[in-house]
């Protein structure tokens, strides 16, 4: 089956959400859709400094939000005022392959974010190690990214199927080649219908 926007809209649903990124990478690479590029490798490899897709303008998505606990390196959770709550939640950073694995792995979930630790370290002048969670937050990440791919796939269709206007066909005639008595000219005539039409 030929890879296009279309074709891999039909078959989403079935696939892993790494797999449908990989191919939507391919897609977007292959016509150009650099913004699409960029995204499905953000995605795939996370949204860590060590992957070249990432600089100082890229944001973790809302969507990878999750709610939970900090911990210590004892396990001792941090308690946090109700003024506090945010603090309670971060968004994972980590690529689309990791998560679709620690969703079959167990219930409650543990990492470590160092980026995380250190602004804790900083504003509230406690040392946490880790954050727990539980795994059903990773089925609705996976699934916003499912959608969120969804929504770029059909754009790039739709992008895809422009039909050029007859203005955008008269100006590439005009930088089109033709052959020609003397070898290779461009062809005059196009550029003289051109002219006229803005008179």
């Amino acid at each position: 089956m030929e890879l296009n926007p279309k074709s891999l809209l039909n078959q989403i649903d079935r696939l892993p959400v790494s797999e449908a990124l990989a191919k939507a990478l391919r897609i977007a690479q292959a016509t150009g859709a650099t913004e699409v590029s960029r995204w499905c490798r953000l995605e795939l490899a996370g949204y860590w400094a060590s992957n070249p897709a990432m600089n100082e303008e890229v944001v973790v998505p809302e969507y990878r939000t999750v709610v939970g606990q900090h911990a210590d390196i004892y396990g001792r959770v941090l308690l946090l005022e109700s003024d506090l709550a945010f603090v309670a939640e971060t968004r994972l950073r980590n690529g689309i392959e990791e998560l679709e694995t620690l969703t079959r792995t167990r219930e409650i979930v543990t990492i470590h974010d160092p980026h995380m630790c250190d602004l804790i370290r900083q504003h509230l002048q406690v040392e946490v190690y880790s954050f727990r969670f539980s795994a059903v937050h990773l089925t609705g990440i996976l699934s916003a990214v499912r959608t969120e791919l969804s929504e770029k796939l059909v754009a790039l269709d739709r992008v895809s199927n422009v039909v050029p206007t007859s203005a955008s066909v008269e100006a590439e005639e005009i930088l089109e080649l033709r052959p020609n008595l003397y070898g290779i000219g461009i062809d005059l005539r196009a550029l003289w219908r051109r002219w006229k039409g803005t008179q």
